[in-house]
């Protein structure tokens, strides 16, 4: 069973004057299904890079978890949506169902699928990477 443990996490910018993130603790269980939400520019995707080690904090993480950023970057925006999808995710056509299901959670049409991806707008992307 994989966990993320976090103590004392604490973390900011050089630039900055105050944390981001001061002595924050939280588990997580990786049965769990966690979404991160809040207002630009509150920590989300910082907390993400420094779960990918990519910066450096204070305080102590443990996982035995691999962690995977998304938006992923897409090579060929001229493919359709579909075909993006079924690529990042590393599925088959027979596997396109499971796409759909998540689609609909997040209130997508599946025509959104035979669209080009360079033709989806900046706030259909994110929610399609």
């Amino acid at each position: 069973m994989g966990t993320i443990e976090i103590n004392n996490l604490s973390f900011k910018y050089d630039n900055m004057s105050q944390n981001i993130f001061n002595k924050f603790d939280l588990n997580i269980d990786e049965k769990w299904k966690l979404g991160l939400i809040g207002r630009n520019g509150r920590g989300k995707t910082t907390f993400l890079r420094i779960l990918q080690k990519k910066l450096e904090y204070h305080g102590s993480i443990t996982t035995n978890l691999k962690f995977a950023y998304f938006p992923q970057f897409v090579k060929s925006k001229n493919l359709s949506t579909q075909n993006v999808l079924l690529q990042l995710a590393n599925l088959t056509v027979s596997d396109l169902w499971k796409i759909q299901i998540e689609m609909d959670k997040l209130h997508l049409n599946d025509d959104i699928l035979n669209r080009p991806f360079n033709s989806l707008s900046p706030g259909e992307k994110p929610k399609q990477n």
